[in-house]
């Protein structure tokens, strides 16, 4: 029932305006084409799932049928996905979202060994959007099993998040091989020169074939290896763990025992059993299974597990620099040479042990220099990190100063009189002024980046830092200061002293020699504060 490969079951919105239901092969046609402007069902925590999919499965079919240019019709990707499960299935149960024997597969559901274990299958969910890896169970921000008017599509794509992204949720309930611990996440890095999803499908297809090759150097995995698991028997035993070594580059997950089924209403629900033990035998790897968005860090031997916060122009230097950054984050060759402005997306869910940490997504245009030094990786990234972690520094040192000033206001200008609520009450005028230059980070550090005199350097950072049309990280941090002198609690009548002993501080201390002297020298202004 409901084969994905036949039944147009996936809600598209197009580049004309118009709006279709597709089947997976029609999606792969529209998205080569580039026509999909979104897809209907798709919530903002699932685009990475269902990216990673698209581009998991479409290349590793192709790579089976030794094809290295996507197909742009329909009929081609019905044949090279069906070839995928071709002679086992001839009737295409891993496609269908309903399979009644539970000794085959269906789409994203592995089988049983046999019948009497259908017993097993105990937990019932009626939604799709409690079927999900998103915990809702409070209520807060997204509410839990609302979906009742749900359609095909919002299954799918949920089936996809949880089998391809959830973790550890408790006894039996094992997290997926492509994170560092049941309480990780799995993040995603990567280029493209289109942020539409077509173009940047297309162009992750296209360099995993290319580094298929990588893949194999670099992990313990063999062509040829376990690609599509739900079409594997899993009782949840656990000698039944799969190994790296079992599995083919391109893998496609499943972490958790689940079947559809059709209820008396005609609609579907899900049935859910537990598992003994994880279905890749995987932890002591930390998440190092060579997915191709998932940064590592070398040094410690983890995959990159997303912090709260997200994507800040901090930790995305960090992710950058100190990272190695997976294939689909280094831009090809052809790339490089290109008119195309590349863009990298990063993308992640942050987890917490029983609770969603929130989803955060950025985009950041690169432009050629960096490209290159991200593909050359060593000296040239070390040089941008040089950068970039002297501008981190200096916009620490203004930070420190608007802060001592916001208190030294709240303390009615007296010094020696601030208190740790004081600093309690500077946190979001700080952080207000992290935001401000977060916004335009990574477009001044590669203006400054592409420059290779050390003068002209310098005059880049310090425009950066201050300047004639007041947009500088200093003019900014004033215009906060000013604002938290208006907005903040002081006695009218020592209003007048705090401000002036605020102001007096900021400027002396920007002045000074533990400030940004240089600014103020270079400008010939006095510099003996």
């Amino acid at each position: 029932m409901h084969n994905i490969l036949d039944d147009r079951l996936i809600r598209m919105n197009l580049s004309d305006g118009s709006r279709e239901k597709a089947s997976l092969p029609e999606v792969y046609a529209a998205l080569m084409a580039n026509e999909v402007e979104a897809f209907t069902a798709l919530r903002p925590h699932q685009r990475h799932a269902w990216h990673a999919f698209l581009v998991q499965l479409g290349a590793m079919a192709m790579h089976k049928a030794d094809m290295t240019d996507p197909p742009a019709d329909a009929e081609t990707w019905y044949n090279l996905i069906r070839g995928l499960t071709l002679p086992d299935f001839p009737d295409d149960e891993p496609c269908h979202l309903v399979v009644d024997d539970i000794t085959k597969p269906a789409f994203m559901q592995p089988p049983a060994s046999s019948e009497d274990k259908a017993t097993e299958y105990k937990s019932t969910v009626q939604t799709p959007d409690e079927l999900d890896m998103l915990v809702t169970s409070k209520n807060h921000d997204v509410k839990s099993a609302v979906a009742v008017a749900s359609e095909y599509d919002d299954l799918i794509l949920a089936l996809i998040s949880l089998q391809t992204s959830e973790g550890f949720s408790g006894a039996g309930n094992y997290g997926i091989s492509r994170m560092n611990g049941g309480l990780g996440s799995r993040p995603a890095f990567s280029v493209t020169p289109s942020t539409r999803t077509g173009g940047h499908v297309r162009r992750d297809i296209v360099v995993l074939l290319e580094r298929y090759n990588d893949l194999l150097d670099n992990f313990p995995m063999r062509e040829g290896g376990a690609g599509l698991l739900w079409t594997i028997p899993w009782d949840g035993a656990k000698s039944e763990s799969l190994l790296l070594n079992d599995l083919d580059p391109l893998y496609i997950e499943v972490c958790r025992r689940i079947r559809l089924r059709v209820g008396d209403d005609g609609r579907l629900h899900t049935v859910r059993a537990t598992s003994k033990s994880a279905r890749i035998e995987a932890k002591a790897l930390n998440g190092i299974t060579g997915d191709p968005w998932t940064p590592v860090d070398q040094g410690s031997n983890k995959s990159l597990t997303l912090a709260s916060g997200g994507f800040t122009y901090k930790r995305t230097v960090d992710y950058l620099v100190k990272w190695d950054r997976p294939i689909l984050c280094r831009p090809t060759n052809a790339e490089i040479h290109s008119l195309d402005t590349m863009q990298l997306v990063a993308r992640g869910m942050v987890r917490g042990q029983g609770k969603t940490e929130g989803y955060y997504e950025r985009t950041i245009p690169i432009r050629k220099k960096l490209e290159s030094a991200m593909l050359r990786g060593g000296p040239a990234t070390d040089d941008l990190g040089q950068i970039a972690n002297k501008r981190i520094e200096q916009i620490g040192i203004v930070q420190r100063i608007l802060s001592h000033a916001i208190q030294v206001f709240l303390a009615r200008g007296e010094t020696d009189k601030v208190s740790p609520e004081h600093r309690n009450l500077a946190r979001p005028w700080l952080n207000r002024l992290d935001e401000i230059v977060d916004d335009q980070f990574f477009e001044a550090l590669q203006t400054e980046f592409e420059a290779d005199d050390r003068d002209e350097r310098q005059r880049i950072l310090n425009e950066w830092l201050m300047n004639d049309d007041k947009d500088g990280v200093v003019d900014h941090a004033r215009e906060i200061l000013d604002d938290a002198i208006d907005s903040l609690p002081c006695p009218e009548i020592e209003r007048y002293k705090a401000r002036v002993a605020a102001e007096g501080l900021f400027e002396g201390r920007i002045r000074g020699n533990n400030g940004l002297s240089f600014l103020f020298t270079e400008k010939g202004e006095d510099n003996d504060n």
